[in-house]
């Protein structure tokens, strides 16, 4: 276990802050393990009935960790983006509601996990990006799947190809945010002591159920974006896309 993912309980809420601000908590080694783990401890723990996930900083989650990127052979890449996307599955098999309190950036794999989550609360500086296109790659961690449900296919369609940078009133307008506060962790916390004191085994079904109903293809979803995400991550304009962020420059794509 590693400092990059803090826990903490009380009133029988537990509180998972990603806690890498250098990095602007990008999904490392580290944070995922962690986060990882401490989801499928809290599924099991009777002293918790409702999970908030934040981070720290000013930050959310900046997406995935670009170290590395551009540099892993196929296995390397199909077990890499395995690893960061199942993160997505079991915060949705997790019977118990969780929150995402969303503070500051949501960018690339950060959006997508702001997404799984089973609501969204944000403060007023809070930016959700859509830029995976600037590295060559598409949207992963659910995205494709969670967000044409939520805005509709078209509209979808327009962020994505467009790499768009949502604010947090375009996102409210757009149902990605539930409720906007300035404080927003003490908000979410205090709305899920709410729900944590009261008839949980309802949420439980209620969550299980409209999973079940509505969220039929996650896992073929995340499958598809899995495969895709490998591939284009061995052409020419994702390298280009990542020697670009790198050098803090315009990447020049070439279409291949």
């Amino acid at each position: 276990m590693s400092n990059k993912v803090d826990l903490s309980i009380k009133n029988k809420v537990a509180v998972i802050k990603l806690n890498d601000p250098s990095k602007l908590n990008a999904l490392s080694v580290d944070v995922k393990r962690d986060l990882n783990l401490f989801l499928k401890e809290l599924e099991n723990r009777d002293d918790v009935e409702v999970i908030v996930l934040t981070g720290s900083g000013k930050a959310f989650c900046a997406g995935g960790d670009v170290k590395g990127m551009g540099e892993r052979t196929t296995i390397e890449s199909l077990e890499k983006i395995s690893n960061t996307t199942n993160i997505s599955l079991i915060i949705q098999s997790i019977k118990k509601p969780v929150i995402a309190a969303v503070n500051g950036y949501a960018f690339g794999a950060g959006f997508g996990l702001a997404l799984s989550c089973d609501i969204v609360f944000a403060n007023p500086s809070t930016k959700f990006g859509l830029t995976f296109n600037k590295v060559g790659l598409i949207p992963d961690f659910g995205t494709l799947y969670f967000l044409p449900r939520i805005v509709g296919p078209w509209k979808a369609k327009e962020l994505i190809f467009s790499g768009a940078i949502i604010d947090v009133n375009e996102a409210k307008e757009l149902n990605i945010v539930n409720q906007v506060s300035e404080d927003v962790l003490d908000y979410a916390i205090e709305f899920a002591e709410e729900l944590a004191d009261g008839p949980v085994q309802t949420l439980k079904f209620v969550k299980t159920i409209l999973n079940q109903t509505t969220n039929s293809d996650l896992k073929g979803t995340i499958t598809y974006e899995n495969q895709a995400q490998v591939i284009l991550q061995q052409t020419k304009d994702h390298l280009e896309g990542i020697q670009a962020f790198k050098e803090k420059r315009e990447p020049k794509f070439v279409g291949k």
